[in-house]
């Protein structure tokens, strides 16, 4: 398909946020972040990066780095082009995206193809809901599952899970990640506790 890194960045909120995440499992640690940038009122630069290290073997190590221009059609459609580096190589992709967001939920579904040795029909699905517990606390509940079909069958596939509680701009709690690879033959399971902090 990211240790919090505290920065302080001079530049406009409006165009800029940046999202780390970090997971420390029984199998491994998972550093993630999102980072946005907002061109204009239709265009967006997004950076993903994803690097997940075991602690002993350092044989099961994933990277995830990918790039990409959003354009929205309107305020729930948006067209996407990226390009990146993940296990095995390079990829470019081409999706389009369905988004729904609101103070207390958001739900986002895309559909489209990317390019890796070969072409494949990717499909990811995201859910968020911070329901309010208090006034300054919030439930934190947020789903990411992405899968690639081929020709082969299902090469690549991944489900992230968390759970736990948001206060003001952190979020921390439970944390599960499940990585298939080769039509399910393998997969690579993490849980463990997660921090995340949007900038």
């Amino acid at each position: 398909m990211t240790a919090l890194v505290s920065a302080s960045l001079n530049l406009n909120a409006q165009k800029l946020s940046y999202s780390p995440d970090l997971v420390l499992g029984h199998r491994s640690y998972t550093y993630m972040h999102n980072i946005n940038y907002q061109l204009n009122d239709r265009l967006k630069l997004n950076n993903l990066t994803l690097f997940d290290t075991e602690y002993t073997r350092d044989k099961e190590n994933i990277f995830f780095i990918r790039n990409t221009l959003a354009y929205s059609l309107s305020k729930k459609l948006i067209v996407n082009a990226a390009f990146g580096m993940k296990n095995p190589g390079a990829f470019f992709s081409a999706y389009i995206q369905y988004k729904v967001a609101h103070p207390t939920y958001s739900f986002s579904y895309s559909i489209g193809t990317t390019y890796q040795k070969g072409f494949s029909l990717e499909q990811s699905v995201s859910f968020e809901y911070t329901p309010y517990v208090k006034e300054n606390l919030q439930g934190y509940f947020n789903v990411l599952a992405i899968g690639n079909l081929d020709h082969s069958g299902y090469p690549r596939g991944l489900q992230f899970l968390r759970l736990g509680v948001k206060q003001d701009k952190i979020m921390y709690g439970l944390a599960s990640n499940f990585d298939q690879f080769n039509n399910g033959k393998k997969t690579l399971k993490n849980i463990g506790a997660f921090v995340k902090y949007n900038f």
